[in-house]
């Protein structure tokens, strides 16, 4: 049963059991339907249940289909192994590489074959509305409705390689994510599916956002500096600068100053180098990292050294190696 298995870190069951499968299934997904088709039976199922999102791992050794009462998730498949098919209404879709991604309006039934393994990236309607409000400047009650047509695979590959990328991290790294680290994460992966897939709102986001003073870049970066360890929170920033969050990305660019998340990478990375400049017993490289919200380690490595001019095991190392002379030079420690 594991010849592909992500996200171990977070498992779920693992079971030949059916009927406790089924049971297990209810429970935390609210299936309200579960048939087995084959003699072989098994299922390893992981979930790392984050905030507003949660990314699954699901393998089946037998044949089987299930399905999903309407509900307030969104979500999206993935394979990483074998093909797969699922119905909304009466049209039928396939799950290849990606599927289209599956609005919880009506009722949804899976049918995976044997041997079939994937991810799913599910992520509540609300915190996604309320995002896509932020980003709009969007005071209206409209609901966000997203098309059933297929994506655009050059987007589409990047999305999924975002999505594997997430799936790799949260198993290397996924207990010692701060609150904060989680956080962008979610963000960043609800900003890649608003833009990757057509909805009612889709044709907003592409038109230019109205000009504003210019004073709103300051205000916003004055707000980052003092929120520096929160999360980035666009929809609050907006509201307290009286704009969309489309006009702040506009300002910012006009003024060539970036994007909101590019100054809050600049002010988090120095916080990074203020950690690792100051350490204690206790300080690392990764816990730095995640403490100061990022959750990709090379990525954070390589903006770390084009911020600061070396890598931050340098700044650590420099730091310890000045600790050790102050501790010789201290009568007390003689």
């Amino acid at each position: 049963m594991r010849v592909f298995s992500y996200l171990d870190r977070y498992p779920l069951f693992r079971s030949r059991d059916s009927e406790f499968v089924r049971d297990r299934l209810i429970s935390v997904y609210g299936i309200d339907r579960f048939e087995s088709h084959d003699a072989t039976f098994g299922i390893e199922a992981n979930l790392a249940q984050l905030t507003a999102t949660g990314l699954a791992f699901c393998s089946y050794d037998g044949a089987t289909s299930l399905s999903f009462p309407e509900s307030t998730i969104v979500r999206q498949f993935f394979s990483i192994r074998g093909t797969a098919g699922y119905r909304m209404g009466s049209a039928d879709h396939t799950i290849a590489a990606w599927s289209p991604i599956v609005s919880g309006h009506s009722r949804l039934d899976l049918s995976f074959p044997a041997g079939y393994r994937q991810l799913v990236l599910r992520i509540e309607v609300a915190p996604l509305q309320s995002l896509l409000r932020a980003i709009l400047g969007d005071d209206t009650d409209r609901d966000l409705s997203f098309e059933d047509d297929d994506p655009d695979p050059a987007v589409m590959a990047f999305v999924r390689q975002d999505v594997f990328k997430v799936a790799d991290e949260l198993q290397r790294f996924g207990s010692n994510y701060s609150a904060l680290a989680i956080a962008e994460l979610e963000r960043s992966l609800m900003t890649r599916l608003l833009l990757a897939h057509r909805h009612n709102f889709s044709d907003r986001l592409h038109i230019a956002p109205r000009r504003v003073n210019r004073a709103v870049v300051d205000i916003v970066e004055s707000y980052i500096e003092a929120h520096w360890d929160e999360p980035l929170d666009m929809a609050r920033i907006a509201g307290l600068a009286g704009v969309s969050v489309r006009s702040i990305f506009r300002e910012f660019s006009e003024t060539g100053r970036g994007t909101p998340g590019q100054f809050a990478k600049r002010v988090r990375l120095r916080r990074a180098a203020e950690l690792l400049g100051t350490p204690d017993d206790n300080t690392s490289v990764v816990s730095v990292a995640f403490r100061c919200g990022f959750g990709n380690l090379g990525r954070f490595a390589s903006d770390y050294r084009g911020e600061m001019g070396e890598l931050p095991s340098e700044t650590l190392r420099k730091a310890r190696t000045r600790q050790g002379h102050r501790a010789t030079d201290d009568p007390d420690q003689l």
